[in-house]
């Protein structure tokens, strides 16, 4: 998730979550990705939802510290379980575009829901290819992500502008380790131009492209 994505997220929780609400969160990671690696997640989205006294379950297919039920969610019998906490709020960031079974997915996120229910999911709209373990490139407008989940209504959505990938890649750095990045970019450019390397520059080209987020609330 990226800082800007989180704000969206934080602005959601405030607009739509009640107080007291169940909270899934379906690929949350590890409890140090959520306070450490990217501890803006915490702050605009956990923290907010502790303001609401809301209880949140982290859901993962791996054991780690912070993951509270550890399962695949196509699996029927895990579904039924998570279904059977009667969620209000279920969280999916950033997980689709590292599916191949994408559609067994989003169904089985539709099962656990109740009629209450709200499902806010983001992906990347535009942003290089990651692999975790996996990356499809599924990198839908909020018009493809609905075909996702044919069945749910649209509560709202927004392509959020998430800024410079460069900038993303560079933050924390000090200033003048930024600016020596920048420069390495801009000779490994210029190496990969003259050298016609078409899979470096393509690679290349994303430091000086903006990164955006697809993000999107549904309910039945």
């Amino acid at each position: 998730m990226l800082y800007e994505e989180s704000l969206w997220f934080k602005d959601i929780i405030e607009r739509h979550v009640e107080p007291n609400s169940l909270v899934l969160n379906i690929g949350s990671s590890t409890k140090k990705f959520i306070e450490v690696d990217q501890p803006y997640i915490k702050k605009n989205l956990f923290d907010e939802l502790a303001k609401k006294y809301c209880s949140v379950k982290n859901i993962d297919i791996k054991q780690a510290e912070g993951v509270d039920f550890v399962g695949d969610v196509t699996d029927t019998n895990f579904t039924d379980t998570l279904k059977q906490l009667n969620p209000s709020m279920i969280i999916c960031s950033n997980l689709l575009e590292h599916l191949e079974n994408r559609k067994t997915f989003c169904d089985a996120l539709i099962q656990i829901m109740n009629k209450e229910t709200l499902l806010i999911i983001s992906v990347p709209y535009s942003f290089p290819y990651h692999e975790d373990p996996i990356d499809t490139l599924y990198r839908p407008d909020i018009k493809e992500l609905q075909k996702a989940f044919p069945s749910l209504k649209l509560v709202e959505g927004e392509i959020v502008d998430c800024g410079f990938y460069f900038a993303l890649i560079s933050k924390g750095m000090e200033l003048g380790n930024q600016f020596l990045y920048f420069m390495k970019t801009l000779l490994r450019m210029f190496f990969a131009l003259i050298s016609f390397n078409k899979k470096k520059i393509e690679n290349l080209s994303w430091n000086f492209k903006r990164a955006s987020a697809t993000c999107v609330v549904f309910k039945m």
